[in-house]
């Protein structure tokens, strides 16, 4: 299979899936993954900056590390993903369902999670000041750093679906 890039570069992975691969380290700048079955793939330290990752499907992934500065992952599913210490400056998790992801040590500066799901989410991030919320939806299992204030950002609580 192969991963084409906006940068016009072209990464071979064996086999026929996504799911549970991994790519840990990968320079996938601008990767075009839209629409993908990424279930359980690991992307520790992996480069992702302005990937298109719309719609895909990384329940349960590991993006340890990974740097994903202006990358999209709008409508994407994250359930449950590993996200701690990613750079994701710039970054629109729009419409998002992030249940049960955890971003701690995260840096989010200016990055966008417009209606998107945080039940039980870990968001003890960097920079969330400058983060976007509106419409965002979250529990009391949602974890934010001290002192920041998700409704003041535009972030609704409500109880879990």
């Amino acid at each position: 299979m192969q991963i084409e890039c906006q940068t016009g570069a072209a990464v071979t992975i064996p086999g026929a899936t996504l799911e549970g691969v991994n790519l840990d380290g990968m320079a996938l700048h601008r990767a075009i993954l839209e629409d993908r079955q990424m279930q359980g793939v690991s992307m520790f330290q992996t480069d992702l900056r302005g990937a298109l990752l719309f719609r895909s499907n990384l329940d349960f992934a590991n993006l340890e590390r990974a740097t994903l500065t202006a990358a999209f992952f709008c409508d994407a599913s994250l359930k449950r993903a590993i996200l701690r210490n990613i750079k994701a400056m710039g970054c629109r998790f729009d419409g998002a369902d992030m249940q049960e992801a955890d971003l701690e040590g995260a840096d989010i500066a200016n990055a966008s999670f417009d209606n998107a799901k945080l039940f039980g989410a870990r968001l003890v991030c960097g920079r969330i000041e400058s983060a976007s919320f509106r419409g965002a939806v979250y529990d009391e299992k949602t974890l934010w750093p001290a002192g920041f204030d998700p409704a003041a950002h535009g972030a609704v609580k409500h109880a879990a679906l």
